[in-house]
């Protein structure tokens, strides 16, 4: 008898384990595929828009308007309190990071073709490896280190390579990279140590990443835009 209900609770956890695998593949193949059509939508747009940080604020004031009611509406949880020191602390550097990882990301996409541009974004697990190590203090096995080579090796064969090669795309997509690595390092720590739903911390940085670069919008952009007679008519 013990025997037997040992066996269909191990059977259980098994399949657990299993639905959590593929519920992280699907996960990860959906979130490439958004990723990766996002990026070609935003080279075409960039294309005959050459505006990045208009972009970026379009894309900040869209999380604004419509995560607010989606997430009410999705039944997602509410905002949880956060200290003020911890909003200054934490939350405030990380709205600046998204702001200036979403710029330089669309520069990178605006100036190199997109397979490069996501070539270099790659270089993630490197970045989140050796940032993790230094901010964080965490270790990781020998083997995760040697996972690394071929992506440092295929990134470099990807650059020597390339013939649409740009500095400025490149130094910006390795920009976006380090500043999206930073991103996740810290949206963890948040999570933690807070409790809020992830789906509203993308909604308040979001938010305050709007109105704190706004002023930034006004004196790169905006004026230009006034001045550029393909947008203006």
């Amino acid at each position: 008898m013990l025997s037997d209900r040992g066996s269909l609770l191990a059977s259980m956890a098994d399949r657990k384990h299993t639905k959590e695998i593929c519920t992280v593949l699907f996960l990860c193949v959906l979130w490439y595929a958004v990723s990766s059509t996002n990026n070609v939508v935003g080279k075409m747009l960039l294309n005959e828009f050459p505006y990045p940080v208009t972009m970026t604020m379009v894309q900040l004031l869209s999380i604004t308007i419509f995560s607010g009611p989606f997430f009410n509406l999705w039944g997602v949880r509410k905002y949880v309190d956060i200290s003020w020191n911890y909003y200054f602390r934490l939350i405030v550097p990380l709205a600046f990071g998204k702001f200036i990882a979403s710029v330089f990301s669309h520069v990178s996409i605006w100036k190199v073709p997109v397979s490069y541009a996501h070539t270099v974004k790659a270089t993630m697990p490197l970045f989140t490896v050796i940032l993790s190590r230094i901010i964080m203090g965490e270790k990781q096995t020998t083997k995760v280190y040697f996972s690394l080579v071929p992506i440092i090796v295929g990134v470099g064969i990807a650059t020597l390579t390339e013939l649409s090669f740009d500095v400025i795309g490149l130094v910006s997509a390795l920009v976006a990279t380090g500043g999206f690595s930073l991103q996740h390092i810290f949206s963890k720590k948040v999570l933690h140590d807070t409790g809020v739903h992830h789906l509203r911390l993308l909604h308040i940085l979001g938010r305050l990443a709007l109105f704190m670069f706004l002023p930034v919008w006004l004196f790169v952009d905006f004026f230009s835009l006034l001045k550029d007679d393909s947008v203006v008519n």
